[in-house]
């Protein structure tokens, strides 16, 4: 048996350093009345522009049941349409509105507003290793999903 028990807080720490990240914005989304799931999309989507549904669920790290539900409450809030191409009636893809567009412009000035605080607080250096060193453990996690067998 394989002892992992020295690694079993970084599921925990992780998580907490995620809640710890997003207390900082959910505030701010609260007061708008959006989700930080609905916010994830909507900065996906103003940094994409048109994304299939697939990919946009994979970036998201949002389940695909789950994501059809927020699509539908961001449609009815007219931040996102769906398109579905002629040729392929099986295939979504979305984009955000003029709403939308207007959301995320308006909402990024809050968050750079925040993230200048946590500059302040943990360095821009520090900030940047964090997110470096949290991709390369994402590349590496994507890596070893399939083992290789000989």
């Amino acid at each position: 048996m394989v002892n992992t028990s020295k690694y079993s807080s970084l599921n925990i720490g992780l998580i907490q350093a995620r809640e710890a990240l997003l207390s900082h914005f959910r505030p701010m989304l609260n007061d708008i009345g959006i989700t930080d799931q609905q916010w994830r999309i909507t900065r996906l989507l103003a940094e994409n522009g048109i994304m299939d549904f697939q990919d946009l669920a994979k970036q998201a790290c949002i389940l695909r049941p789950s994501l059809t539900g927020i699509l539908t409450r961001l449609e009815k809030l007219n931040y996102v349409v769906r398109l579905k191409p002629s040729n392929d009636q099986r295939r979504v893809f979305l984009k955000l509105t003029p709403a939308g567009e207007k959301l995320y412009e308006d909402l990024c000035r809050s968050v750079d507003a925040r993230y200048k605080v946590l500059e302040q607080r943990f360095s821009q250096e520090r900030l940047q290793q964090l997110s470096s060193m949290l991709k390369e453990f994402t590349n590496i996690a994507v890596d070893i999903e399939e083992p290789e067998t000989e």
